[in-house]
């Protein structure tokens, strides 16, 4: 069953990159989304950037930048909802 799910998802992103549009719309949000978090303060890029760019943990990231865990999700929830404003002002 995984593997039809996994199938299903590579047909969807295939059919995406072959879509000239979908392509370009992709890379607008994709280089919109990377000014927005360069825009962020900088503990909370830095918080971003270890959770959605490296993939780590709340504990991971709050040894990282030696901070409570507590203080990482504040920042991560702050910086998130920076990024959903910036990202879809209308919403």
């Amino acid at each position: 069953m995984a593997k039809q799910s996994h199938e299903l998802s590579a047909t969807a992103v295939a059919s995406r990159e072959t879509d000239p549009q979908e392509a370009i719309v992709d890379r607008e949000q994709r280089a919109t989304l990377q000014e927005c978090i360069g825009s962020l303060p900088a503990l909370e890029k830095e918080a971003v950037l270890l959770r959605l760019g490296q993939g780590l943990s709340y504990k991971q990231i709050s040894e990282v930048m030696d901070l409570s865990v507590s203080h990482v999700g504040v920042l991560l929830h702050q910086a998130l909802g920076r990024l959903r404003s910036t990202m879809n002002p209308s919403k």
